[in-house]
């Protein structure tokens, strides 16, 4: 399988953070602060990890909310959609002042063309 979240994880230079079985790294959007929670190996269902591994994933997520917020945006939304890559991850979505809240949010930072920031 060719599976971009696994490549990925083979270029050190992307990676931010990593615990045991966890992975945050930036995102690939003109988005600052927006990061990329991503399972070690290759899951593509929260149903398959192992209680270890739902532990390891709040301490990574407890470093991710850390890095976002030194961004120090209003807000920061948290989604796991797997659809365009089946490879289990969770965007971290920092808002900023003057962008558009709520769902419209993480629909444009998750689709292609975010706009750049002015």
């Amino acid at each position: 399988m060719n599976c971009p979240i696994c490549e990925a994880h083979k270029n050190p230079t992307e990676i931010l953070f990593e615990n045991e079985f966890w992975i945050l790294r930036k995102a690939n959007q003109n988005l600052e602060g927006y990061l990329y929670l991503e399972i070690k190996g290759h899951i593509d269902s929260w149903s398959q990890l192992t209680l270890e591994q739902f532990e390891s994933y709040g301490r990574a997520l407890h470093k991710g909310t850390e890095i976002v917020q030194s961004f120090h945006p209003e807000k920061m939304y948290m989604t796991a959609i797997a659809e365009r890559v089946p490879h289990l991850h969770v965007h971290l979505i920092p808002r900023f002042s003057g962008q558009t809240p709520g769902i419209d949010h993480i629909s444009q930072a998750t689709g292609p063309g975010f706009p750049k920031p002015m």
